[in-house]
């Protein structure tokens, strides 16, 4: 079964939704710069309800920041700590954590929908010049969480879905003018820190199934869902 009804949600649907032993919960906090305290109540409730019912299997999507020793804290990061601990007590659960996920729709504040738009209207915004983020399709969550799923014994409770190398964020920057089609209108601020995965997992999980995590697999993704051509 699945909880949610987001993109991530909507990716795992047709693999997911029918299956009774394994919850999927992709419901919760998902902005990373969110601080209201009801917020992640709500989803510590749903967590915690989930944990309390007979379902064999608990799957929960966590964050890698949490893994990053370079992110800073905040309370979105506390929270999805403290939530990865109560399904990690439970020996039915299972946390897969993600980096950026890219797809059709989604949350208007993700970080590509952010630069689709500030490009596509010519909207000043700022690049910080040394920072580092992972993109990964959603589809490729899917198809490597219901490996690592179904993988039984073969991958750890706690892993990181994301590609083996993060990307500089002005990198990521002009494969979406690319896509788009426009020049971004955007300064550069010499802040920002390498984004650390360990990514291993991920890399034999992708091995095993096919999937590619070349230099120019962010490029493939953008273009995949944010390209005018």
């Amino acid at each position: 079964m699945i909880i949610g009804r987001g993109m991530v949600a909507t990716a795992f649907a047709p693999v997911w939704r029918d299956d009774r032993d394994v919850c999927i919960l992709a419901a919760g906090v998902s902005n990373s710069r969110e601080v209201d305290p009801a917020q992640f109540e709500r989803e510590e409730v749903l967590v915690r309800s989930v944990l309390a019912s007979d379902v064999r299997r608990v799957v929960y999507f966590g964050s890698c920041a949490v893994g990053n020793p370079n992110e800073t804290e905040s309370p979105y990061l506390i929270h999805k700590r403290r939530i990865e601990g109560l399904v990690i007590e439970d020996p039915r659960g299972r946390v897969l954590r993600l980096p950026q996920v890219v797809g059709h729709g989604g949350n208007p504040g993700t970080l590509t929908n952010f630069l689709s738009e500030r490009i596509s209207l010519g909207e000043y915004f700022e690049v910080w010049r040394n920072a580092e983020r992972n993109l990964i399709d959603v589809d490729d969550v899917r198809a490597l969480a219901t490996h690592v799923i179904r993988s039984d014994g073969q991958y750890p409770r706690v892993v990181s879905l994301a590609a083996p190398i993060s990307t500089p964020m002005l990198s990521i920057v002009h494969a979406m003018e690319e896509s788009v089609g426009k020049a971004g209108n955007y300064g550069l601020l010499d802040k920002g820190a390498p984004f650390i995965i360990d990514a291993d997992d991920c890399v034999r999980a992708a091995k095993d199934i096919g999937i590619g995590f070349d230099e120019n697999y962010y490029r493939r993704v953008i273009a995949k869902y944010y390209s005018i051509s």
